[in-house]
């Protein structure tokens, strides 16, 4: 083939390098230095399979990518899928092994299935999009700088739909007898249950107390709007004293004009409801085969909290699993379970510890 070689897709297939390439930091960049320093001879070979991950993973521009050249890696997926289906046949006990390829081999494509493709079929491209976040003064500040829905999740299990250019800011783990999120634009919370902890949403003008519900909060024309979907909700205006509360119950909303400080309820029909409920679906936690450091980072960037997994250590560790509702440290507890490993919460980050995988 034109472009792959057996030298090149060794690079490709190889899931540190993909992850240097597409997600460099200090550690994975010193590895690759100091290997390049010992295999100058290879190094060519190196810069070619880079860039090529590099136009398949990150390009946004669609004409960065030949498109011979994306035809020829659906090919050599093909063979390679081939290849190992028989081995496994022959050597079924070796499978986690022989399909650690595939999920480096989708990380490489990323870029083409979310983009490529769908740029053949209707000439649009499928963008995606994170959360901004950063740190400041102990609280987890997250902000939806996109045009589209984005979800971000607590470790507590909610999560919280931010819409365009809202922002939440909470402590990094909520780990206070009392779950409070400062909210800034319009949003759909889900939250999670837990009697003994009351979460707390509060806005510039407004405190709205919850115990385990889903309900919407949006912000139009000097008017606050708290609709309840599930669940029940209290709320009263900060700027009162004696903090008259209102409940709001399922299929009922309130509406706060901040001008005038004055609550109007509203009782809504199933169309209403339906139409404060944001189109973007919280996705599960589904990894068939998987890279645990691609696990990882998905749970970093999900909860805007550092994960610290050694890519040396853990870099052949494999799992399958679905986890949906836990809390981050439950999530964190099945995860190191799988791998026989452990963590440790220091500061703001997540430190994992344990054995390399066999």
């Amino acid at each position: 083939m034109k472009h792959f070689g057996e030298d090149t897709w060794e690079f490709i297939q190889d899931d540190r390098f993909v992850q240097w390439v597409l997600f460099p930091d200090a550690t994975n960049t010193l590895w690759w230095e100091q290997w390049m320093a010992a295999h100058p001879e290879r190094v060519p070979v190196l810069e070619k399979a880079r860039s090529m991950v590099l136009a398949l993973g990150k390009s946004s521009k669609p004409v960065a990518v030949n498109e011979m050249l994306l035809e020829e890696v659906y090919a050599v997926l093909d063979h390679h899928l081939q290849e190992e289906r028989r081995v496994e046949k022959s050597a079924p006990i070796r499978r986690m092994l022989h399909y650690r390829w595939w999920g480096v081999a989708a990380a490489v494509l990323g870029g083409v299935v979310l983009g490529f493709i769908y740029l053949k079929k209707d000439n649009k491209m499928l963008v995606a999009e994170k959360l901004k976040s950063h740190i400041e003064d102990q609280q987890l500040i997250r902000e939806n700088t996109t045009n589209v829905n984005q979800v971000a999740y607590l470790t507590d299990g909610s999560s919280v739909v931010l819409k365009a250019g809202a922002s939440i800011k909470h402590a990094l783990f909520l780990w206070h007898s009392q779950r409070e999120v400062y909210l800034k634009g319009d949003a759909f919370f889900d939250i999670a249950k837990d009697a003994t902890r009351p979460f707390f949403v509060y806005t510039p003008e407004l405190g709205i107390r919850v115990l385990g519900t889903s309900f919407n909060v949006s912000e139009k024309n000097g008017s606050l709007t708290i609709t309840v979907k599930t669940g029940k909700i209290a709320v009263y205006n900060l700027a009162d004293k004696q903090q008259h509360t209102y409940i709001v119950t399922p299929n009922h909303q309130i509406r706060f004009n901040t001008r005038t400080a004055a609550f109007v309820a509203d009782s809504l029909d199933n169309r209403q409801l339906a139409a404060i409920q944001p189109a973007t679906e919280v996705p599960s936690f589904v990894f068939d085969n998987t890279p645990v450091t691609t696990i990882f980072n998905a749970l970093e960037a999900a909860y805007g909290i550092k994960i610290n997994a050694s890519e040396e250590v853990f870099g052949k560790c494999m799992i399958t699993t679905t986890i949906t509702n836990e809390s981050f440290e439950d999530k964190l507890k099945i995860i190191c379970a799988a791998i026989n490993a452990g963590y440790t919460i220091r500061g703001d980050q997540v430190y994992i510890t344990g054995k390399p995988c066999s």
